[in-house]
């Protein structure tokens, strides 16, 4: 996939998932530098194998997000701590490439000793993983207390002896805590990431799963994002774009509101009307967006994608662009957006009837706003799209309803 480079799906991940909560994601990266190392110390991986364990390991805690207790780390690390390690899992095991590797993520607080006995191949990730976890733990709270060696006593029933020896070569070999104190590990992971390598197949899982991201702060947006790309991808076909055009479109929509994940979520879902200053902080979407993709996508995708909330008549925004300044593929995705917040449920109203959604539609197309030719191909294809969109969308959701429904069935199981 020329769109986007395989180092590029770590950051463009790291920084969404920032956006819900930094000190989660901060927490993944210096653990996953601490994993690095020691890994380096084993002498038995390749770096490319390094560097996915490593964006594994930054995103150890991705599970918090689907809990209610992400912004208190400290509960959930060490205290309530199952939770978000089965969302976790079922996340990776459903949602990214990565799914033979999901039980790292499950068992990644377990103690040693409890760790399942089987011969799942990543079982020394599993314990390496608990211990460069605890080590950033603990070196934060304890600040200049912390002594990397406390854990020994505990060697062969909370930790792994081969995996608290690795460490102690890490620390040796590397001096990991005052790269840590001092933010040099930074340069070294972003070294370590030039190894990330994914197939086209892989790529389009990450973004695809990055779209699911956007859910854990309001699922109302994940819907919409999942409808506004079914429906791109419908209009694209009466349209009867290329398949280099498709792509493009493709893309841009399932990446187009990955920034609401920096919108409050009572702003996202107030059942009312927002005020001035609210309704600036949802349009600044937007710019944290464009800020997160530039340099990292292909230019023509974030061309579609900061140009969705334009209008033909210069009445948009981020940049009031006018009709003649922008291209087929910005213009679809601008009426694919706006057909998604007509047909979806709100949180003060209910969807707008298919009648009520043309009419819309006609009066921006008349007023300038959107694109006429657009326009007129989905009310032509009203009834075929909206039967496309649906069958594609409950596709699409399958694997997310997955994740949600299989959480009790898999909690249960690691409680027993």
């Amino acid at each position: 996939m020329r769109f986007i480079h395989s180092k590029d799906i770590y950051y463009i991940t790291r920084d969404v998932l920032k956006c819900l909560d930094q000190k989660v994601v901060n927490h993944g990266a210096r653990t996953s530098y601490i994993l690095y190392k020691m890994l380096q110390c084993a002498e038995k991986y390749e770096m490319y194998e390094i560097a996915e364990f490593a964006m594994i390991a930054t995103l150890h805690d991705i599970g918090a997000f689907k809990t209610d207790l992400y912004t208190e780390q400290l509960h959930y690390e060490t205290k309530e701590y199952m939770p978000h390690s089965v969302y976790g899992y079922l996340f990776f095991l459903y949602l990214t490439p990565f799914a033979d590797r999901a039980k790292i993520i499950l068992y990644h607080h377990t103690d040693y000793e409890r760790v399942p006995k089987t011969n799942y191949e990543f079982n020394d990730i599993i314990h390496c993983l608990n211990v460069a976890e605890k080590m950033d733990i603990y070196s934060n709270i304890l600040g200049s207390k912390f002594d990397y060696m406390m854990f020994n006593k505990q060697a062969g029933t909370k930790f792994s002896p081969k995996a608290l020896e690795l460490l102690y070569q890490a620390v040796r070999k590397y001096d990991i805590f005052k790269k840590l104190s001092t933010g040099e590990y930074k340069q070294e992971l972003s070294e370590l990431y030039e190894y990330l390598i994914f197939t086209n197949q892989e790529k389009h899982d990450w973004i695809l799963g990055l779209m699911y991201c956007v859910g854990f702060r309001s699922e109302y947006t994940m819907l919409d994002m999942v409808t506004c790309v079914c429906l791109c991808e419908q209009i694209a076909e009466k349209l009867l774009l290329s398949q280099n055009e498709k792509d493009l479109l493709y893309y841009a929509a399932i990446l187009h509101d990955a920034g609401m994940c920096d919108v409050p979520k009572d702003i996202i879902e107030a059942p009312r009307k927002l005020t001035a200053e609210e309704m600036q902080e949802l349009r600044n979407h937007v710019n944290t967006i464009e800020e997160i993709l530039k340099g990292r996508v292909d230019q023509d995708v974030l061309d579609i994608i900061v140009a969705h909330h334009e209008r033909g008549d210069g009445s948009g925004y981020p940049k009031r662009l006018r009709e003649q300044q922008m291209n087929r593929l910005q213009m679809i995705l601008q009426v694919a957006d706006m057909v998604t917040a007509l047909i979806s449920k709100r949180s003060y109203r209910e969807p707008k009837t298919k009648d009520e959604v043309i009419a819309i539609l006609r009066e921006d197309a008349d007023a300038g706003k959107l694109s006429k030719e657009i326009v007129r191909t989905v009310i032509t294809y009203y009834d075929k799209i909206m039967e496309g969109v649906n069958t594609k969308k409950d596709e699409t959701l399958a694997m997310y309803r997955k994740l949600v429904l299989n959480y009790d069935i898999t909690y249960k199981q690691t409680k027993s």
